[in-house]
């Protein structure tokens, strides 16, 4: 798939990034930003730059909505690797932030993406990460949302579960007991089972009048039919003239990589759907 050409989102007054301290000071500071966390945090930018990221960042503040903002965000990411279990931490691991923009998985995807949402600046980048990915702002394991719920369950933010809203009639509920396997175990040691009720969309209940509900920038996750699961995968939707798109980390041998696929193709193949949406703010307030 070709990439389309990034561009300044506001080309009447653009905005310029202000000047950057030099690269071992930010170093410092991105460090002293997760100073609580119980290992140093580990970070490669990849193909980008503390100065490239901080233009982005810059770019999108000219963006006012905030689905527009996530497109822009998004884009950037096109083609980059797909890279699972960069993560760092485990039950009798310790925990480390973890920046890899190198290489993406469907969550870490999500995560950057919402995490460049909300930064008005490279500096604070580290410090949003910490907040979309753990609760409390607390780095370890057992505070990481594992699960895609974890982002509407529990403290107040900006992303809203609006299935039952976008699918209206069509929307099915299923109670889970997240984290539980089959056979009676865990998925994810030293992590509790939580009972949580599910809104999806089924798959055979999608269609043309169905996705005009949905909006430029919606988090997307496929339904997972595991009991101890919610979703399998997750990606953003993207509405352009030519149709709706679903942009995510693909796994898929022949891809691989961060790319788009049209909505109803790709969702209509999987159990069905569930959609999360930000909070519509003032100005440009997360």
């Amino acid at each position: 798939m070709r990439r389309r050409p990034r561009t300044v989102p506001n080309p009447a007054a653009p905005r310029q990034p202000r000047q950057l301290r030099p690269a071992w000071i930010g170093l410092l500071c991105i460090v002293s930003a997760c100073a609580s966390a119980p290992q140093k945090p580990t970070f490669d930018l990849g193909r980008f730059s503390a100065q490239s990221l901080e233009q982005i960042i810059v770019d999108s503040r000219g963006l006012e909505a905030a689905g527009r903002r996530i497109e822009f965000l998004s884009r950037q990411f096109l083609d980059i690797p797909y890279g699972a279990g960069r993560l760092v931490g485990a039950a009798d691991t310790q925990e480390a932030l973890t920046i890899n923009l190198a290489a993406l998985d469907c969550y870490t995807y999500l995560d950057y993406v919402e995490a460049l949402r909300r930064s008005a600046a490279f500096d604070e980048f580290p410090r949003q990460v910490t907040a979309v990915r753990y609760r409390q702002g607390e780095v370890s394991w057992r505070s990481r949302r594992h699960f895609f719920s974890d982002w509407v369950t529990g403290e107040a933010g900006p992303v809203r579960d609006v299935t039952a809203r976008v699918g209206g009639a069509a929307t099915a509920y299923a109670r889970k007991e997240l984290n539980r396997n089959d056979d009676g175990g865990v998925l994810l040691e030293a992590i509790p089972v939580v009972e949580r009720t599910v809104a999806y969309i089924p798959a055979e209940r999608l269609d043309e009048n169905l996705a005009r509900r949905l909006a430029t920038g919606d988090y997307l996750g496929v339904y997972a039919e595991a009991p101890g699961l919610d979703v399998t995968h997750a990606g953003i939707a993207i509405r352009r003239p030519d149709g709706l798109y679903f942009r995510h980390a693909s796994t898929l041998r022949a891809q691989r990589r961060v790319v788009e696929a049209p909505f109803l193709d790709y969702f209509r193949r999987t159990p069905g759907m569930v959609v999360y949406r930000v909070l519509q703010t003032p100005g440009l307030s997360p």
